[in-house]
């Protein structure tokens, strides 16, 4: 997908209830001894799911930092085991990180041209933390604006004593992240939705942050 494939990547693995413990465990068969395991809420817009109360469902996000080589692994092998390619199952996905610190189970390898696994779309991540209730108008708001669903994270889920910070910007306890996977093209407008619905301009009502994503696997 990528051509200039950065050295080291944030992979995030949104998957059902129970499951990360063993996500960490496939991340440790392929080289990686460290992670994080956030609690959140998984968000769609399905009619049929809500009609079943199936809408809002816990979910929990594993985040664990690898060089290219054992992040394609650790994807690959997560999406086959969880059978991500189903809808509702997880998604998992990586993001590009300019340097990390404070771990040893990675090491500096030789930028390799790169397979993505959808290679035919380009997606961005859509990072937004505000006060805790506001959540939900943040997901309203993306999926007007045409996302297909959102995660909401917990500030006091497992782990998050482990990461103080999130891309460098500190999370207090009142505080909610919502993350969000939308395609290229739509990304301006789901931002510019959110953006109005939750006053983002306004001193203190939050902050948004969009990344490229470098892979996907799994059913948006």
């Amino acid at each position: 997908m990528h051509s200039n494939t950065p050295d080291y990547l944030l992979n995030i693995i949104i998957t059902r209830n129970g499951l990360g413990s063993k996500v960490l465990s496939i991340a440790r068969s392929a080289g990686l001894t460290g992670g994080t395991v956030l609690m959140g809420k998984g968000r769609t817009k399905s009619s049929i799911l809500k009609f079943l109360e199936l809408a809002e469902n816990t979910r929990e996000i594993v985040l664990i930092v690898s060089n290219t080589k054992n992040s394609r692994l650790l994807l690959e092998s997560v999406s086959k085991k969880f059978h991500f390619r189903k809808p509702h199952q997880g998604i998992a996905f990586s993001l590009s990180i300019l340097d990390v610190y404070g771990t040893q189970s990675i090491k500096k390898e030789a930028i390799e041209p790169r397979k993505g696994a959808n290679p035919m779309k380009e997606y961005h991540s859509i990072f937004v933390i505000v006060d805790r209730g506001g959540a939900e108008t943040v997901v309203d708001a993306a999926t007007k604006a045409g996302a297909k669903g959102a995660t909401i994270i917990n500030a006091r889920g497992s782990g998050i004593h482990e990461t103080k910070k999130i891309f460098s910007i500190e999370i207090e306890p009142e505080k909610e992240i919502v993350l969000i996977l939308v395609e290229e093209e739509i990304s301006r407008q789901v931002c510019d939705g959110i953006k109005e619905a939750t006053e983002l301009d306004q001193p203190g009502r939050g902050i948004l942050f969009v990344q490229n994503v470098v892979d996907t696997y799994g059913v948006l």
